[in-house]
């Protein structure tokens, strides 16, 4: 997932002093104010940017039925943009940086108008110039039966003349663009149900997102443009999937969204363990299996002397384009837990949070943290050498 580097990349440029502060949106001259209704979006997007978008609560500039469907699960963010434009930063180190500027306030339908908005730094350093823009989003806004205008995500709107089908517990939601491919939808139901057997899980329905690339998965989520793009995402409180690789068979995806995941976010597994489980039973991607990926990783460890599991999981030690080495690193540490202790083992593993990771790897080792470290990391050097 590129999505992850470009933004670890980026905490180095922004600054971490929280002041108060009002953003005043910029205007393009497409945008004219002297119209009722466009004045009154604009007043209600800025009234939006000032009002903490970065937390999780009922924002009062959002239409109502979505901020009660999106806050149910008490982690996301009622905005799909805003829980990746502020997973790192808050809202006013990140709008203090990238200064937001309206390209336009358009009607579309009746009472319904669209905004779209670039963040970009105003003058950045010469090293940073090629990360600028960060993204272009755009939001409904959409007069309520009070005659008041309020926000909405795009993809309800959006997607409302895609074909939908369902494939047992599956709800296929596909872009036009693509063309539903029934064999690979039944090989979906097939993983599924083998993983749910094996680990004894009860499936839920879940909808899958079908779209061609990363750029229409983007506009899914409020962008037109974004400079940190996903091949695919799991958004387990609402059991959705999304992919970008126009395919109804994305076993990774499958693998976060049969595991059930903790409410308390404090609770929640490493990302090492959580995206191992996945890259263990399906491969780190849509078209890479576990082995091959293996592999490859393998020589990136071959070509660095040192390396530690914090190297690997603060991503001090990565790939340029993927989260690779951390996936297959999680990988073989679930794959050396089951062959040790079957899915029980697994399970452990899959519970332990961040305060307890440490403990809960030395117990299913049964050996200490630095000797599973080593025994690790020199199964995955030598693995292309066999």
């Amino acid at each position: 997932m590129k999505y992850l580097f470009i933004c670890y990349l980026l905490l180095g440029m922004i600054s971490f002093t929280s002041k108060a502060q009002t953003i005043n949106p910029d205007i393009s001259a497409r945008v004219d104010t002297s119209k009722v209704a466009v004045k009154a979006v604009y007043q209600l997007y800025k009234n939006y940017l000032n009002s903490r978008p970065d937390s999780i609560y009922k924002n009062p500039n959002w239409k109502e039925e979505e901020t009660e469907h999106y806050l149910k699960s008490k982690i996301l963010r009622v905005d799909r943009a805003a829980n990746l434009m502020f997973n790192y930063y808050k809202s006013n180190q990140y709008l203090g940086y990238y200064i937001p500027k309206i390209l336009q306030i358009d009607s579309i339908a009746v009472n319904r108008y669209q905004i779209k908005t670039i963040f970009a730094v105003a003058n950045p350093d010469q090293e940073y110039k090629k990360f600028t823009p960060d993204c272009i989003t755009k939001l409904y806004a959409v007069r309520n039966s009070q005659g008041e205008f309020k926000l909405e995500n795009v993809i309800s709107y959006d997607t409302r003349n895609w074909k939908k089908y369902r494939h047992k517990f599956i709800n296929y939601i596909v872009h036009p663009d693509c063309n539903f491919n029934k064999k690979e939808a039944e090989k979906a139901i097939a993983f599924c149900e083998k993983i749910a057997k094996q680990f004894k899980i009860k499936i839920q329905p879940f909808t899958y997102y079908l779209v061609p690339n990363s750029d229409e998965m983007g506009r899914l989520y409020n962008f037109e443009y974004w400079m940190s793009y996903m091949g695919g995402q799991t958004m387990t409180p609402l059991n959705e999937i999304f992919t970008s690789y126009g395919s109804e068979n994305f076993p990774h995806e499958f693998v976060h969204m049969l595991f059930p995941y903790q409410k308390d976010p404090r609770l929640y597994c490493p990302m090492i363990i959580n995206e191992g489980l996945a890259t263990w039973l399906a491969g780190p991607s849509a078209n890479e299996t576990f082995e091959e990926a293996l592999q490859s990783v393998s020589k990136s460890f071959q070509k660095k002397e040192r390396i530690t599991f914090e190297d690997i999981m603060t991503f001090q030690f990565k790939n340029e384009f993927d989260n690779s080495i951390l996936y297959v690193t999680g990988g073989v540490i679930c794959k050396f837990v089951f062959e040790k202790h079957g899915q029980k083992g697994i399970w452990e593993l899959y519970n332990c949070n961040k305060d307890n990771f440490q403990s809960v790897v030395e117990r299913v080792f049964g050996m200490s943290y630095n000797e599973v470290e080593r025994l690790i990391i020199a199964y995955i050097k030598n693995y292309s050498r066999v």
